[in-house]
């Protein structure tokens, strides 16, 4: 048996989202692969979309950001739990590195927890990051030039990324300096096998009528313009999330169609999210018109929306319009932009599957 062991931050979905077609065609091309996913994402996420032989290990593995609905970032919290987090910092790193010894791992990677490249350094073990971005980049601009203790994580941080033996960069991802190597591959985008669900007939919608998926990834929103969602002629709208009790006829909860979330997205007509990599990737790819709400302080939201003008069709929607509900100018709107000529980069999946095997083949 072929042990990997998988830190997966659990600050929403996404960083589980760029792993798990990397993890099944790895699968594909080693028979005998276990995957151990050392993360806090919940187990019916990894049922869905993981299709080879795994075990979960409910760990944290780092903090990501403290947020308040997901297009906000609480940068008190989000400090006071990096401090919590990295009170006794050495006997964490020695504790990961036991359970991977234990584990008898061939190969560690981490998207993208320091902890766990710090661990696997400590214990000898081969380790790779594969992300979009990194957690000392996000919080570059949250750090206090006063404190001591903000400097001191960025620190830490750094110098347990430098551990690693490479960093596998997936498109569009920022610049991580504090790697030592760097191999850059094209986006980690999944290929969707239709299992003939018919998305429309499910919701009884008439061909006129236009379905917009309401995505904002794996942190809940806080609340939601309903009354004016429901004024809006000709819109169906679907979301998780929603309180079983609403009442409006042309608001859906994903929860009830009992249809594969990537089948989802690919039968709305439009996808209104925030420019997450996961979401972005996959709009693009299915030619799916994409309304985003900006956050404005998250470190690889700009290359995420280059990337959805340059391949992909996208329109902004301010975040006063968002929480006003002020939608239905944009929502028409960016049916009418047209898909880039220039076409999307080919998924890197491959290029990363090769990477791994090289250092699950010593």
């Amino acid at each position: 048996m072929t042990v990997l062991w998988c830190s997966i931050s659990a600050h929403g979905f996404g960083h589980a989202a760029q792993l798990m077609p990397i993890l099944n065609e790895l699968g594909e091309a080693v028979g005998d692969l276990h995957v151990i996913l050392r993360t806090q994402v919940p187990a019916d996420f990894f049922q869905r979309h993981l299709r080879v032989s795994w075990e979960l290990q409910d760990v944290q593995q780092d903090v990501g950001c403290v947020q308040r609905g997901p297009l906000d970032i609480d940068v008190a919290e989000t400090w006071e739990a990096y401090t919590k987090f990295h009170t006794q910092w050495e006997s964490k790193v020695e504790e990961e590195a036991q359970a991977i010894r234990l584990s008898k791992a061939r190969l560690v990677i981490s998207n993208i927890s320091p902890l766990a490249i710090a661990g696997a350094a400590h214990a000898k073990c081969p380790v790779v990051a594969i992300a979009s971005l990194s957690w000392d980049r996000v919080l570059e601009p949250f750090v206090q030039a006063d404190s001591a203790i903000h400097s001191s994580i960025l620190e830490t941080i750094r110098n347990s990324y430098a551990l690693a033996d490479s960093l596998i960069r997936l498109h569009p991802g920022i610049e991580m300096p504090a790697f030592s190597s760097t191999v850059d591959v094209g986006p980690s985008a999944p290929l969707m096998r239709p299992n003939g669900y018919d998305l429309r007939k499910a919701l009884g919608v008439r061909e006129h009528e236009l379905i917009v998926l309401i995505a904002f990834g794996g942190v809940p929103l806080n609340r939601l313009p309903l009354e004016q969602m429901s004024g809006m002629a000709g819109f169906h709208f679907l979301i998780s999330e929603l309180p079983s009790s609403s009442s409006y006829a042309c608001v859906h909860r994903v929860e009830d169609l009992g249809m594969p979330f990537g089948e989802i997205s690919q039968q709305a007509d439009i996808i209104m999210t925030k420019p997450g990599y996961g979401t972005v990737i996959a709009a693009v790819q299915d030619k799916t018109a994409l309304v985003y709400v900006r956050r404005n302080n998250f470190i690889d939201e700009q290359s995420l929306v280059d990337y959805i003008h340059r391949h992909g069709r996208g329109m902004e929607l301010s975040r006063d319009d968002f929480e006003s509900g002020n939608w239905e100018p944009t929502l028409r709107a960016v049916l009418n932009v047209e898909v880039p000529s220039e076409s999307f980069p080919s998924p890197g999946t491959g290029d990363v599957v090769r990477q791994l095997k090289t250092y699950l083949s010593c």
